[in-house]
């Protein structure tokens, strides 16, 4: 009876506060247009904020890591079906970047869980002319070019013989054959769902050239040689990966939005299985009779993985790294060896070799910055490996050190090998198409493209070589002292529409920044605030599933997981429950 009468007190007392109670706000569809820019254009960062009560922000802020805060603007809109907020600047760099926002209250943050948002990237040149060219190993003049104006390519392969050619643009999945520029067939990917800069899908093809597997930004396709549809499978999951193997029966797509690894027969679009990973699947490999999957992931797994064709459940899920994802993975023809490259940010191990009946690696190699390509010999005997430190990398797998490294005039982000490994082909950000044999670290010959060459395939018998330009290697490539230093800032904004700000330097309005993020915070008050984030603090960067932390990835850099939960700080509505929580015992 005690506690009713107390309990009757209590509510009499606080009851206006509970019916009251704040609600926290939330912010939704922060995003910054163009994706990809060059120097000195003028970027637009938009967040839509949302308070149930209707409640004015105290402060809408845009936040540059390590550079600056920014209140934004009101553009248009409600608070409480969404106002939608700006900032906008010109600047030359690409800086990760996140939001935050109060109702003087409690705060929302964008991306929730305490991490940043992909950067805009910032090019250095403006790739409108790009192209398709089409090699014989016997000469560096093109059998034959296709014009693709803006359209960027994202991956090129060839069949075995080097008469069937497939290409993934940012709009298309193209198909050729060797004796002619005009386009057998052509697929249109998703109206709009691409990305400028050729950065989502992936096409691959059987040896023979019979089947041809092409991922758009929200389908998997399979066509036949004759560019008939034979299925879709489709969902908004972000198709990143793409590979079929050898003998056409299966094939696997690793997603970006849904962060799987999807299994498939050639008989239907419903998959065998699929594999829940934590981050984007990015490197993918099938081995020749499609019995193995090799894949990589990107952070904060940083796994290299093997499957059986049979099971979902990895027969390897090596950590590879603290921080740099797997980008990209090559499996040999007899299904023996698996390589991974890695997209490291230093200089450490980039290179990962498995033999497929372990799941420790057999050797690793080291390179100076990130590797987003590798490729193997049918046996397993040599690897090819494109890096950001302007080097291809000739390894022979039973030997400490390379055979042979070329330096290119810049990063190289397409590198491919015959199966029997004598002839390579590499692509470089210094605009040129490079053949080698392996006998020799001096090209056989190189041909001076249009654009920045960021896709090469070579056939089985070394005889073609395909080749394709564009950025979709050369982005979000973070900096590195000496092959991508971080540029002094000079950034002209009008986020609060009060006038122009010239920055020169990243320091100038640091303060901001450091007042927001620097704040004393205390892990285990349940407020995700300044410095915390999930990894100094899971306790109070958990969201709103604080019961299972282990779901919420560790600070991913991802600007398309775009729910926001807000901070559980614990204010008047949270301490009247804990009250009673306390008062009856529970």
């Amino acid at each position: 009876m005690k506690r009713i009468i107390t309990f009757g007190i209590v509510f009499l007392i606080l009851g206006p506060a509970i019916i009251f109670a704040n609600s926290p706000p939330k912010l939704v569809e922060g995003h910054a247009k163009p994706a990809v820019a060059t120097s000195g254009t003028l970027i637009v960062y938009q967040v839509t904020y949302i308070d149930e009560e209707g409640d004015a922000p105290e402060y809408v802020r845009l936040i540059f890591t390590g550079i600056a805060a920014e209140d934004m603007r009101k553009l248009s809109g409600n608070y409480k079906t969404g106002a939608v907020y700006e900032f906008s600047w010109k600047q030359n760099d690409s800086i990760d970047y996140r939001f935050e926002a109060s109702d003087g209250e409690m705060t929302a943050k964008l991306p929730w869980y305490g991490g940043t948002l992909a950067p805009v990237n910032i090019i250095s040149e403006k790739l409108e002319s790009n192209r398709i060219y089409f090699f014989s190993r016997q000469n560096s003049e093109p059998l034959w070019s296709y014009d693709l104006g803006k359209s960027q390519v994202q991956n090129t392969v060839i069949s075995d013989d080097g008469s069937s050619i497939a290409v993934k643009t940012n709009d298309y999945i193209y198909f050729f054959s060797k004796d002619s520029n005009n386009p057998l067939w052509k697929h249109p990917c998703e109206t709009g769902a691409e990305d400028p800069s050729g950065g989502s899908g992936w096409v691959d093809i059987s040896a023979d050239g019979g089947y041809i597997a092409g991922g758009c930004r929200e389908s998997l396709n399979l066509f036949s040689k004759s560019g008939k549809l034979l299925w879709t499978y489709r969902d908004n999951i972000g198709i990143y990966a793409v590979s079929i193997s050898a003998d056409g029966e299966h094939l696997a797509a690793g997603t970006s939005f849904s962060d799987e690894l999807i299994f498939f027969s050639r008989k239907s679009n419903k998959p065998i299985w699929k594999y829940q990973a934590t981050s984007d699947v990015h490197g993918l490999s099938l081995s020749s009779d499609g019995n193995l999957v090799a894949a990589g992931s990107h952070s904060p797994e940083e796994r290299a993985y093997l499957f059986s064709k049979d099971s979902n459940n990895p027969l390897t899920a090596h950590k590879t790294s603290p921080d740099s994802p797997v980008w990209t993975a090559a499996m040999s023809r007899d299904g023996k060896y698996s390589v991974y490259g890695l997209d490291s940010s230093d200089t450490y191990n980039s290179i990962f070799l498995f033999s497929n009946d372990k799941n420790t690696p057999l050797k690793t190699w080291t390179t100076d910055w990130w590797v987003r390509s590798v490729d193997i010999s049918s046996n397993g005997k040599y690897i090819v490996a494109g890096s950001g430190d302007h080097n291809v990398y000739l390894i022979d797998r039973d030997k400490d050190e390379p055979l042979w490294k070329f330096e290119s005039g810049e990063r190289v982000g397409s590198v491919s090998i015959s199966q029997d490994g004598n002839y390579i082909a590499a692509g470089s950000k210094d605009k040129k198409v490079y053949l080698f044999s392996r006998e020799s670290k001096i090209p056989s010959w190189d041909y001076n493209a249009d654009s920045w060459v960021d896709s090469v395939a070579i056939s089985a018998n070394g005889e073609y070589i395909v080749a394709g330009t564009g950025a979709a290697n050369y982005m979000s490539e973070g900096h590195h002292p000496i092959f991508n230093p971080e540029k002094r800032l000079e950034i002209e904004g009008n986020g609060t529409g009060t006038g122009e700000k010239n920055w020169s330097g990243a320091g100038e309005n640091l303060g901001a920044e450091t007042e927001i993020s620097e704040k004393e915070t205390t892990c285990g008050d349940g407020i995700c605030e300044g410095t915390e984030a999930y990894e100094s603090c899971p306790r109070d960067c958990c969201g709103e599933n604080c019961e299972s932390p282990e779901d919420v990835p560790e600070g991913k850099n991802d600007s398309k997981k775009e729910e926001v939960k807000p901070e559980k700080e614990k204010g008047l509505f949270g301490k009247i429950i804990g009250f009673f929580g306390r008062l009856f015992g529970r």
